[in-house]
Parts: structure tokens; C-alpha cells; sequence
């Protein structure tokens, strides 16, 4: 017979491998698109709606340092998964200083192009 902690964990890889199959068809299948995926917005007084989208090197970056994060911390997870991995110091920074260039990339592409819209 097998003890309730077994038939809990495996049920958990059921629902995950799932949720993974199921996200990955409807990515296959064009359901959720990629298109644009690191295309951001940009003021643009010639636009009808005011604003332009561009490839954003800011959400590139941040992407793959996230990407990066995340698989590091999956592989700590398969390599002890009795216990949490604990984050470095520089992990987490790397982390947040990622998401902050990410964020005072869009907000000079948000304000500085009100800015730039003025001097025209």
C-alpha cells in the first residue's frame, strides 16, 4: 500500500505535467501567441493612439535573466526536493537589478517621450 505522502506527490506531478501540457499545445497551436513578446510601447505624437511598439531590449533582458533565475532554482529543487534552495544575495540582486532597468526603461520610454513630444 502506499503511504499518503507518494500518492500526494505524484499527484501534484500529474497536475503540473497538465498544466505544462496544456499551456505548451495552445503555444503550439497559436491559442497564446509569441508575436511581440519583446515589443514594447513607446510615445509617438504620428501614431493614431499616441504610441509605437519596438523591440525593447530592457524586456530581452529581463526575460533571460529571469529565465536564468528560474531554471537555477528548479535545478536546486531536483537536486534537494526535501528543502527550499535558499536565494543568494547576488542572485536576488541580480533579480531585482534586472527588473529595475527593466522598469526605468519603460518609464523614460513612457515620460521622456511626453518630454520629446513638447520640444517638437
Amino acid at each position: 500500500m502506499h503511504s499518503l505522502a507518494t500518492v500526494a506527490r505524484w499527484e501534484g506531478v500529474v497536475l503540473l505535467g497538465g498544466f505544462l501540457g496544456v499551456v505548451f499545445w495552445k503555444l503550439l497551436t497559436g491559442s497564446i501567441p509569441l508575436a511581440g513578446l519583446l515589443d514594447g510601447d513607446v510615445r509617438d505624437s504620428e501614431s493614431a493612439h499616441g504610441f509605437s511598439s519596438q523591440a525593447s531590449a530592457g524586456r530581452a533582458q529581463s526575460l533571460m535573466v529571469t529565465l536564468f533565475v528560474a531554471m537555477w532554482y528548479l535545478l536546486q529543487v531536483i537536486h534537494n526536493p526535501r528543502e527550499f534552495p535558499k536565494l543568494s544575495d547576488t542572485l536576488v540582486g541580480g533579480l531585482a537589478g534586472s527588473q529595475a532597468l527593466y522598469l526605468g526603461g519603460k518609464a523614460q520610454a513612457m515620460f521622456l517621450g511626453r518630454l520629446r513630444n513638447l520640444l517638437k
